[in-house]
């Protein structure tokens, strides 16, 4: 039970939750109203697809109408307690989409991609060549595995390489053939500092391979997981990461695309602290013509116009980033308002090192999200105005964040992407256009277009390019070897 008075400040035991027998639980520390789930790990904890090396509730009043449109319904009313949900697994497989995570096509594909194909080790090799591509993985989940490679006779060339599942029983071999050049053509148009760059598609022994750039410092779910940006002086890193994604969402959204599985294990950190988001396994050309079209010539964001395809009803994404309107699959809906609630939540992560409810679904044993629709429920029942906007001194009081969340206008742009009501909710536009979140220092511009010009974060005085700073961080813990002269060779680690 959470109420206005509570007092939310952690205590010593709250930072003592191990890994349950699922081996789905963060190890990390998480604070007192902080869910005991976790970002999706496979059974051995390893991330998955990682590439490179996270009011008074005991009231049982009927549902309003406000809550019925969200989900809920009249049923009999019965008591919450607070008690330990035990974690599940998270990864949800589509019920639909263009990529090769899906179960079935969500979209009539065309019937012939304009797809250029290599032989995977005419160009590649593996690193360890004893082993192959038994060697070294970046990571391996349920549709691909992520193996380390270099461009032949340039050994320090190195490529992150996907090599994709086994076509299934279910699906005919156009069918599957379709989705994976859906997935490398949607990935190949993506030119963006935030967005991971892709080679070029392989095949080898009758296995389809996607070459992509190499993120050296692996995922955002690493840094979560060791509770390194949990630190209030890591509150810079958290804005400067959380701006990265939602420039990168915006730039899809710009260009016609949706990711649809915006989460911390698909955010990547480059050399230089770069953020990336990769992954486009589940996501949706919504806008425009398919850059896999002969017309579209490999472009992005062709033929763009008003009208927006709907995602058919159906379950995409880790649970804890989906939005409540794609969880109650009874409608076709907006697959943009879905990347941006896994942003926020993705910031929620970030700030709290765990999300602050399991499942976006009302009585379902997430008390904070059921006190999120209450508090954004009173907020409106105060505004009879149509389309009301929240101000500095006008927003719905919500305990976590305005207990946790610093400074007051990220509580207000949180809550802004956490509307549950997906018409109310602000886009991803409306967030990077924000005036406080235009003036969050980042360390990457929003183009490659931009000069390369780098300020000292540390001085106080910045010049402005093109209207834009551009500041010198770096968002990975620091790795001291102490006195030790480090790993020797032939040493474990080295």
């Amino acid at each position: 039970m959470i109420n206005a008075g509570d007092d939310l400040t952690p205590n010593r035991e709250d930072f003592k939750n191990t890994r349950a027998s699922t081996g789905f639980s963060l190890r990390s520390r998480v604070i007192g109203f902080g869910q005991t789930n976790s970002p999706s790990r496979d059974k051995n904890g390893r991330s998955i697809f990682r590439l490179g090396h996270r009011s008074n509730l005991d009231r049982e009043d009927p549902p309003s109408e406000f809550q019925l449109a969200l989900g809920g319904t009249r049923e009999p009313p019965h008591h919450h307690h607070r008690h330990r949900i035990e974690p599940s697994p998270w990864v949800q497989m589509p019920d639909a989409g263009v990529g090769v995570k899906s179960r079935r096509l969500s979209v009539s594909l065309p019937d012939d991609f304009f797809v250029e194909v290599a032989d995977l080790l005419s160009v590649y090799e593996y690193q360890n060549k004893f082993f192959g591509r038994h060697g070294r993985h970046l990571g391996k989940g349920a549709t691909s595995k992520v193996t380390l490679m270099a461009r032949k006779g340039f050994p320090g060339e190195l490529y992150a390489v996907k090599e994709f599942r086994r076509k299934s029983k279910a699906e005919t071999v156009d069918e599957y053939e379709k989705k994976v050049k859906s997935e490398y053509s949607i990935a190949k148009s993506l030119h963006h500092p935030n967005i991971v760059e892709t080679v070029q598609l392989c095949t080898d022994h009758g296995r389809w391979n996607h070459v992509m750039e190499y993120c050296s410092d692996g995922d955002l779910y690493q840094l979560v997981e060791k509770g390194y940006l949990k630190d209030c002086a890591r509150l810079p890193d958290r804005l400067c990461l959380f701006k990265q994604v939602a420039r990168g969402v915006n730039y899809l959204h710009r260009n016609g695309i949706a990711h649809r599985d915006i989460k911390l294990e698909n955010c990547l950190i480059s050399a230089g602290s770069k953020l990336k988001i990769t992954d486009f396994g589940v996501s949706e050309v919504f806008c425009g013509t398919h850059p896999g079209l002969r017309e579209a010539g490999g472009q992005c964001g062709t033929n763009m116009n008003n009208e927006i395809r709907l995602c058919a009803p159906g379950i995409c994404g880790s649970e804890p980033y989906i939005a409540p309107e794609v969880l109650r699959k009874d409608r076709p809906y907006d697959p943009r308002g879905m990347d941006v609630w896994g942003t926020a939540i993705l910031m929620i992560y970030l700030t709290f090192g765990a999300n602050i409810w399991k499942r976006a679904e009302l009585k379902t044993g997430s008390p904070n999200y059921d006190l999120l629709v209450t508090q954004w429920e009173k907020w409106y029942a105060r505004h009879s105005e149509p389309d009301p906007r929240i101000t500095e001194l006008d927003y719905p009081h919500y305990v976590p964040f305005d207990q946790c969340v610093t400074p007051p206008a990220l509580r207000r742009v949180l809550l802004m992407m956490l509307n549950p009501d997906p018409a109310k909710r602000a886009s991803i536009a409306d967030v990077v256009n924000n005036r406080w979140v235009k003036n969050i220092e980042c360390c990457r511009f929003d183009s490659y277009d931009e000069p390369a010009v780098v300020i000292d974060a540390s001085k106080k005085d910045a010049t402005r390019v093109n209207g834009q700073k551009i500041f010198c961080h770096n968002h990975m813990p620091v790795q001291s070897q102490g006195h030790s002269l480090g790993k020797m060779p032939g040493q474990p680690g080295y």
